[in-house]
């Protein structure tokens, strides 16, 4: 028995329904050509509001556009191909000058079609094209809004949660690998935590478009722009630190690696913070973190630094700037001012 896989989302469903509906009105209009309408109903419907809006937008002033200049190209007697061929340049021309390129290949159909099927009556002709778009744009935009509307909130805070998650082990598992070789951790971690960026910049990019209709710039930048860039800058930290793990000569002094085993749990701690936040601790954390960094930077700068880190001392000084990259991403994750740590 053949199985048939339905999984598909919301939009194909009301691709679907705006499409009936469209035609269910064309018929009831007694509208010529319900298919013009059917045909603006499928581009108008996006997966953004935003989207449905602009597509809806563009389509219609170039509907409107080449539905004009394919009137008046009408009423001149002849019509030959030469003609059809200088009515489209200028209807592009026309859109170029406007700055409406998105406009341009709907009105070049809308032309086309109003030259090779004018029988004689190319006013009614037009205005029944605009017409027909009109009615397929405004179908799709309130079955967008109405029905389902794209709302990406549980998307996205299901990706930043799962980005903090990946965030915050692979950075465990990225410094123990750097004090334990047997600590196992591949590029494909590192790789699976980028395609998990990857997805959390697509939700926001569609959720900022339907949030520019609104007045709330402001608050979308510090509830997702921000976030996003704080976990964006901990993993190129992660990555960093991923790479040193292979330049680090070990064995590593025994009060260098107790300085980093150190750093280590204080700094894992503090990740962990992202997802489950206790301020009372964060506070006493950072401190404690930052401490720790100071102390290595210190013994590093002192006489005997070679006893301390040997030939790692370059290799050093480069972890530590990036775990300050690090606490400092992941204090603005917490909303912790740097003035109060």
């Amino acid at each position: 028995m053949v199985k048939i896989n339905l999984n598909f989302g919301w939009r194909i469903i009301k691709t679907g329904i705006a499409v009936m509906i469209c035609i269910w009105i064309a018929d009831l209009l007694h509208f010529e050509y319900p298919f013009y309408s059917a045909i603006a109903a499928v581009i108008a419907m996006q997966a953004t509001m935003a989207d449905s809006l602009n597509q809806g937008i563009n389509r219609m002033k170039g509907t409107i556009i080449g539905a004009i200049t394919g009137y008046l190209f009408a009423l001149i007697p002849f019509n030959n191909p030469v003609l059809i061929g200088i009515g489209l340049i200028s209807t592009l021309a026309i859109l170029k000058r406007m700055h409406w390129n998105e406009a341009m290949n709907i009105a070049s159909i809308v032309f086309i079609a109003i030259m090779v099927n004018n029988a004689g009556h190319p006013l009614n002709y037009s205005l029944n094209r605009i017409i027909d778009t009109a009615l397929g744009i405004a179908v799709a935009y309130l079955v967008n809004r109405f029905i389902y509307p794209p709302h990406y909130q549980i998307e996205v805070e299901r990706c930043f949660q799962e980005t903090r998650i990946k965030v915050i082990n692979l950075y465990q598992c990225t410094f123990r690998s750097l004090l334990d070789q047997n600590t196992c951790i591949t590029g494909n971690d590192v790789r699976e935590l980028r395609e998990t960026l990857k997805e959390a910049r697509a939700l926001v990019a569609k959720k900022r478009k339907d949030h520019a209709l609104s007045k709330l710039q402001d608050d979308f930048r510090l509830k997702y722009i921000s976030p996003l860039g704080r976990l964006e800058s901990m993993s190129v930290a992660i990555e960093q630190i991923f790479s040193l793990r292979e330049k680090l000569i070990h064995p590593l002094s025994p009060e260098l690696e107790q300085d980093l085993t150190n750093l280590l749990t204080k700094s894992f701690y503090l990740l962990s913070l992202i997802t489950e936040p206790n301020m009372t601790i964060a506070y006493d954390l950072f401190g404690e973190t930052e401490a720790v960094v100071e102390d290595i930077y210190l013994k590093l700068g002192q006489e005997n630094s070679n006893i301390y880190a040997d030939s790692n001392r370059g290799y050093i000084l480069e972890l530590l700037n990036w775990i300050k990259e690090v606490t400092k991403a992941t204090r603005g994750c917490l909303g912790i001012s740097q003035d109060l740590t």
